[in-house]
């Protein structure tokens, strides 16, 4: 199984990182990747993917951390790396009253045209603004396309459809677990399976069994469990499916299983 938005760089993960991954591993998660959410973590990230085989990792600048400075010329230098496979998280948070949608909107296209320009996928946070963010990546689309995918999604079926038309890859994290979370497991089964990635957020969004800040990436296994439930896949084959999708979306190496340097 892989965890692909696993925040290994903040600090309650990453005062006890060694640990952290090895439960995950041994619960069966094979592959994590870290959404460097700011520029104040994307040195980090990179030192944990070059410390571990199995971790990956993107930059990008969360809509909310607009303010934080980006060191000139690094974002250039890792986006090149052999372990940054994407852009992200980046995207629209319109949340939290008085957010400041036209800087966002701004830090949006630039995001999006800096992954087309270099050939990497979009992975994208969007709260409450979903059309904005849809206006916005058909207009990098009539420029170049962007392969890009929503994390953690939880909107409804109508606001998903013209995402989904636009090729989009959605991944289902914890909240897929909760026996009240009925929209988001309609829109698990609403959702083409060849489309589908599992990730924990972790240690932000919480599971059936754990709350956050609590969250790691094992929890990976409770969200496909959840997953295969819905859907009646068998654990295996969800596993299968959303590694293949994984792989397809983010150019995972597919050379079997990846162990710790």
């Amino acid at each position: 199984m892989y965890d692909v938005h696993a925040h290994l760089t903040d600090e309650d993960i990453f005062r006890q990182l060694d640990a952290v991954l090895q439960t995950a591993r041994d619960a069966g998660v094979r592959r994590f990747l870290i959404p460097a959410y700011s520029p104040q973590f994307w040195e980090r990230a990179r030192g944990i993917a070059e410390a571990n085989r199995d971790v990956y990792f993107a930059i990008g600048t969360h809509p909310l951390f607009l303010a934080d400075k980006e060191p000139e010329g690094l974002r250039e230098k890792l986006i090149r790396h052999e372990k940054c496979l994407a852009v992200g998280e980046v995207g629209l948070d319109a949340f939290l009253p008085g957010s400041d949608l036209p800087s966002q909107c701004a830090s949006f296209e630039r995001e999006a045209a800096f992954a087309a320009r270099c050939d990497k996928p979009l992975v994208i946070h969007c709260r409450k603004a979903y059309s904005e963010i849809l206006a916005l990546l058909k207009a990098q689309f009539k420029v170049k396309p962007v392969p890009f995918l929503l994390h953690s999604c939880s909107c409804s079926r109508e606001q998903l459809a013209p995402f989904l038309e636009m090729g989009a890859y959605v991944s289902f994290s914890g909240t897929l677990t909760r026996s009240n979370a009925r929209k988001t497991k309609e829109l698990a089964l609403y959702v083409p399976k060849d489309k589908v990635l599992l990730e924990t957020d972790s240690p932000y969004i919480g599971t059936d069994k754990v709350r956050p800040p609590f969250v790691r990436p094992a929890q990976v296994m409770e969200t496909a469990a959840a997953y295969s439930e819905i859907t009646g896949l068998s654990l295996e084959d969800t596993e299968k499916l959303t590694e293949a999708n994984s792989e397809r979306f983010f150019g995972f190496a597919k050379t079997g299983t990846e162990r710790q340097s």
